[in-house]
């Protein structure tokens, strides 16, 4: 049989262990649920923030970077925060101020880093953001860091990429592994191209083409849709994003625009009455010139024939017809110029004539007398005489 102060002190210590036993409950459930209240509370709130605007995508590599956003909702004082850093040293930082914008709007910036060739070889490592700012409030960013070696794409090989005042021109290849005794074909594969026209960092054109497969050899040739302007610059910017491997390169090729046409030698014509001349634009920088013959005899006066050309563009033709005056008997060789107003001599074409008769001057036209009172007068009586027999 117990006693009452055995019964009590069992109880009492039953207590303390019940105590003990929810409080550790208690703190193992607040530490598991302090998080999950953390992400609705943070983690949540930022999402709901960065909804405003959203950064589909992003690249950057030692030359340059861009990106591109779309807002979900229409703000009044954006701006985009480009920063390159390096071992937690800032490199470079840019922002560019798009003031207002519109639910839906989708906006594209490119920067070129401009750090110096020197300068790069000390470092290995970069990290790129870009932060997007309404106001002194930031509502989205994202960062990726990269090698100051370019990515290699692996199974694919750029062969060739450049651009002019008419296009841009991509030529890829897949590339082969060789052994010593075998070579095994390469796997086909799987890219997407998007280029850009840029006139500084202002995108001109933007073209994009996705899920392209490559077999063997990729060409592609892309026409600028716009007019250039003469002696400017302009780059064109090439990202190459592979499917497998996920690797993203960048190329680019800058030019200068300037006039250019073409004689199409097939569509020439020379022959003893005159020459029929055609060209074609080769750039989106209208060319206005004239084309110029010139007839240069064994012996005796050279003679220059010119006529003034259509405006051309690329792809557009114009055919200069040229009559000859005052061309004697003989063997000429013949050479075709096509100048700009600048006489700048854009292209050029050789050939023969031989004329056997020879071409007279074309003289002044000879003006008609005008008809005397007389003339008049006898028309008309004529005329009345011939009406009064029909009525007898």
């Amino acid at each position: 049989m117990s006693l009452p102060e055995e019964i009590s002190s069992f109880r009492h210590r039953e207590f303390i262990f019940c105590f003990f036993f929810v409080l550790l409950f208690l703190i193992i459930f607040c530490a598991e649920l302090s998080p999950v209240f953390a992400a609705v509370n943070g983690t949540d709130f930022e999402m709901e923030r960065q909804e405003d605007a959203v950064i589909t995508d992003f690249f950057s590599d030692c030359e340059l970077s861009d990106a591109t956003v779309r807002f979900e909702q229409p703000l009044e004082n954006v701006s985009l925060v480009f920063t390159l850093s390096s071992e937690k040293k800032l490199l470079k930082s840019e922002t560019f101020f798009l003031g207002p914008v519109k639910k839906g709007q989708e906006i594209t910036r490119v920067l070129f880093w401009k750090i110096e060739d020197n300068f790069r070889k000390d470092r290995d490592s970069y990290k790129a953001q870009v932060l997007v700012k309404n106001g002194s409030q930031s509502i989205s960013s994202r960062e990726l860091s990269f090698s100051s070696r370019n990515p290699i794409l692996s199974k694919l090989k750029l062969v060739d990429f450049s651009a002019d005042s008419e296009k841009a021109s991509i030529l890829m290849s897949l590339t082969s592994s060789a052994s010593l005794r075998t070579i095994q074909a390469p796997e086909p594969g799987m890219i997407d191209l998007d280029l850009k026209l840029l006139s500084d960092t202002e995108i001109l054109y933007s073209e994009k083409q996705k899920n392209i497969p490559i077999t063997s050899t990729y060409y592609n040739v892309s026409y600028w849709p716009l007019l250039l302007e003469k002696d400017k610059k302009y780059t064109a910017f090439l990202k190459v994003h592979s499917h497998s491997p996920d690797v993203t390169a960048a190329y680019i090729s800058n030019f200068r625009a300037e006039e250019k046409v073409e004689i199409i030698d097939r569509d020439i014509d020379v022959d003893e009455y005159g020459a029929s001349v055609t060209v074609v634009g080769k750039s989106q920088v209208p060319f206005d010139g004239i084309v110029r013959v010139v007839l240069m005899p064994e012996e005796g006066k050279v003679q220059v024939f010119e006529e003034t050309a259509d405006l051309l563009t690329s792809g557009k033709e114009d055919t200069v017809g040229i009559i000859w005056q005052g061309v004697p008997t003989g063997d000429y060789n013949v050479k075709i110029y096509v100048l700009n107003s600048k006489g700048e001599i854009l292209d050029s074409y050789e050939t023969v004539l031989r004329v056997f008769e020879p071409v007279p001057e074309a003289g002044p036209t000879k003006e008609s007398p005008a008809p005397d009172f007389f003339t008049i007068f006898g028309i008309f009586l004529f005329v009345g005489t011939l009406f009064v027999r029909k009525r007898e």
